[in-house]
């Protein structure tokens, strides 16, 4: 059996930054938007594996931020 996921991810919602882990620019997401597309309460993501491969960076104006990349490599 086979099964395929299709995850859409609204523009206004991404921010292009640079993830030092990558070693370049990538759209990022905050990681309230982050959670939700891998279905899981912000709360809970401390202890969550999945989460811990994420590329997670501060940005400019405080917010925590999710490399888009290594969330999607993640699910």
């Amino acid at each position: 059996m086979e099964t395929d996921r299709i995850v859409v991810i609204r523009r206004r919602n991404v921010i292009r930054g640079w993830c030092q882990e990558c070693a370049g620019e990538v759209d990022m997401l905050n990681v309230e938007d982050a959670a939700a597309i891998v279905g899981m309460p912000v709360a809970t993501l401390g202890d969550s594996s999945q989460a811990r491969t994420w590329h997670v960076c501060q940005g400019s104006e405080g917010a925590t931020l999710v490399c888009l990349e290594s969330l999607l490599k993640s699910m």
